[in-house]
């Protein structure tokens, strides 16, 4: 009877225990220079909706970080050592993380900061597109901005400056517009729309990710920034 106690005791705690790791799951990666060198120190976070740090932590000599974090999804996520941010540095952001299995996010960040991204599939057929919403920062136009009611710090970008790759996979852009963009502040600031074809429907993936990337012939800046997608089954 007692020994009956001991392994009905044993399934119990145990029980326990995979229910309550069953609440979190873990976000992790390397973050590097464009070079693939490590960035020691880089502060690593997560932001709510209200935009307030919620996860945050710290990347190793080798550019490594870690968090364990509930499952859920997460607005986004950010990448920067503190002492390079507005001097020769501006962030890397991801978004919308389907943190719902443990996830690997490669943050990589240099002068030009990919911020605001929004992506949408146009309600026409035959659904074969993204429309992708974002806001290139340039460092040197970042320093020098002024008190104007219109904020202008996107370099001037043409189709062969932008990569965008989705799940990897280099894709196709078919329409690239300068958009004005009107800020609660009073202020406006001018951003980019473009159109890419997506990939074929992949059944096994709920997301698409979908990595935005940017070299400014003009201003010799880039800059790198990660959306995660989730799909729709056009079918419902």
């Amino acid at each position: 009877m007692k020994q009956l106690l001991i392994l009905i005791f044993l399934f119990v705690f145990i029980s326990c225990a995979n229910n309550k790791n069953d609440k979190f799951v873990y976000i992790s990666g390397k973050v590097t220079d464009f070079e693939n060198n490590p960035i020691e120190k880089a502060t690593v976070g997560i932001k709510n909706t209200d935009f307030k740090d919620i996860y945050q932590t710290e990347t190793d000599k080798n550019g490594n970080y870690k968090m364990k974090v509930a499952k859920r999804k997460y607005f986004a996520l950010y990448a920067i050592r503190e002492s390079d941010y507005g001097k020769t540095k501006l962030e890397y952001w991801a978004w919308n993380i389907p943190a719902q299995d443990d996830i690997t996010i490669n943050p990589k960040y240099n002068n030009l900061e990919i911020y605001g991204v929004h992506i949408f599939e146009p309600i026409t057929k035959p659904n074969n597109t993204y429309r992708i919403y974002f806001r290139p920062m340039s460092l040197k136009k970042f320093q020098q901005v002024n008190g104007n009611d219109t904020i202008d710090i996107i370099p001037i970008l043409q189709k062969d400056e932008i990569t965008i790759k989705i799940n990897d996979n280099i894709s196709n852009i078919k329409t690239l517009d300068k958009v004005l963009e009107y800020n609660t502040t009073g202020k406006y600031i001018y951003a980019y729309e473009l159109q890419v074809i997506k990939p074929e429907n992949d059944n096994k993936r709920k997301f698409d990710k979908i990595t935005i990337e940017i070299q400014s012939n003009k201003t010799n800046e880039i800059g790198k920034s990660d959306y995660f997608y989730r799909k729709k089954d056009l079918n419902n």
